[in-house]
């Protein structure tokens, strides 16, 4: 009896086990993809690109420093944000 609870407990370890590599695995990749679509995306940005951020704000580069870019919106205001929050560079 104590055997096969023994023996069903080592196969739901390994079973587990096998899973949470599996899901590291996947999310390794995931993080490296992005990495690599954000180091990508800050090597091509250039005054004039249309860009977008994650929270929906859409404008156009004017000016470009290491840490900030001079956005201007469509009123026509300028703002400066940091460079990194740019998550796209609009077609």
């Amino acid at each position: 009896m104590w055997e096969n609870i023994l023996a069903s407990s080592i196969a739901i370890i390994i079973i587990v086990s096998l899973g949470i590599l599996i899901m590291q695995l996947a999310n390794y990749r995931n993080v490296k993809k992005r990495r690599k679509y954000f180091e990508e995306l800050h090597q091509e940005l250039k005054v004039g690109n249309k860009v977008s951020f994650s929270n929906g704000l859409y404008g156009t580069i004017r000016s470009l420093s290491e840490q900030t870019a001079d956005i201007e919106v469509k009123s026509g205001a300028v703002i400066t944000v940091s460079r990194y929050a740019i998550s796209a560079i609009e077609k």
